[in-house]
């Protein structure tokens, strides 16, 4: 079995890591996992982290992953149709299938409209797969799509760390629950004061196409103590990651509200750092189970970054038994094997 992923992949972007993730976990399933070239849009570093087929033919499934965009114009989907119906896949991680949700500025449908989504998907397929822990729409199934990566180090055993406090990644809806953990970290009993920020977006001017899932407040973070740097490069997320104590876990407030799985909620375990979860993603003690509950925040913000550190052996002991639960249930040749069960 060969699997042909189509999608717009950007090496800074999730979505590249999870199918880079599928081509390592393939051999070990006696299947191939690679982008199809012709129907992908791709930076111009994605070519050289992950196989690319030019040749259609060459895929026995085709698997269709959108996020924000709608990556297929006319002649992309007319060559969807080589492969039979009952061949092709969508996967739906930002879960455009299904109810309408408005929240706020931020929509489910995005710039293209409810309606167009839904025909969209029942033109490419009757497989519609989405990570959500919520009540599924009509005609989806559950599938995670993210897994656990291999782990850095056992949380027990974390070196010492370089940061109090530390996000890695885009700020995509995410600046207004980021300005609380900075603040709750400089008001906690001692200040949690080695901060860093590590992706697009955070200061400066932000994305022209998108201005107000990247708005920002230029120079705040900085007056804060806040160290801001760039993306961090493909592959080396993890390791990053595990530089800080403590690790926000965010959210896009539009895939909490539907109940979504994202890949920070797997990386952040397997990189062996503290977990904070805002209140909005309690949902996710389905994924983790009860052990998660010191890990997240309630109504003093402040106090819990600071309990965190305080217990810290015992919320570390917590952790590696929550990093060994996700390994075992959704290590990618595991989540691999469960998309490769829909293809039967």
């Amino acid at each position: 079995m060969r699997l042909l992923f189509a999608g717009d992949f950007h090496w800074q972007a999730g979505s590249a890591h999870m199918v880079g993730e599928y081509v390592r976990a393939a051999p070990a399933l006696d299947c191939e996992v690679a982008l199809a070239g012709p129907l992908c849009r791709l930076d111009d570093q994605v070519p050289g982290l992950l196989p690319v087929v030019d040749d259609l033919g060459w895929g026995t499934h085709l698997v269709l992953v959108f996020e924000g965009r709608q990556f297929l114009d006319e002649r992309r989907r007319e060559l969807c149709e080589r492969f039979p119906r009952e061949r092709r896949i969508v996967l739906d991680p930002d879960a455009h299938w299904g109810e309408h949700t408005v929240l706020g500025a931020d929509e489910s449908a995005g710039a293209y409209g409810h309606q167009q989504w839904q025909k969209l998907y029942r033109q490419l397929s009757d497989l519609i797969l989405q990570p959500r822990l919520g009540k599924l729409p009509d005609g989806v199934q559950f599938f995670p799509y993210f897994g656990m990566p291999k782990p850095v180090h056992r949380p027990e055993r974390a070196p010492a760390a370089t940061y109090d406090l530390q996000y890695v990644g885009a700020n995509w809806w995410r600046w207004d629950a980021l300005a609380q953990f900075i603040e709750a970290a400089r008001s906690a009993r001692p200040p949690l004061v080695r901060l860093r920020v590590a992706g697009r977006w955070w200061d400066g001017d932000p994305h022209p196409d998108h201005l107000a899932a990247t708005a920002n407040r230029p120079g705040w973070l900085a007056e804060r103590g806040v160290k801001v740097t760039g993306p961090v490069p493909f592959g080396q997320v993890l390791a990053q990651m595990a530089k800080a104590d403590i690790t926000p876990v965010l959210a896009r407030p539009l895939l909490a509200h539907q109940r979504l799985l994202t890949p920070r909620m797997f990386e952040t375990v397997a990189a062996g750092t503290m977990p904070a979860l805002p209140p909005e993603l309690a949902y996710t003690t389905g994924l983790y189970g009860e052990e998660i509950t010191p890990f997240i925040l309630g109504g003093d913000p402040a106090e819990d970054l600071a309990r965190l550190l305080r217990d810290g052996p015992a919320n570390r002991q917590r952790l590696g038994r929550i990093q060994e639960e996700l390994r075992r249930g959704f290590n990618y040749r595991r989540v691999l094997g469960q998309l490769l069960a829909f293809t039967h």
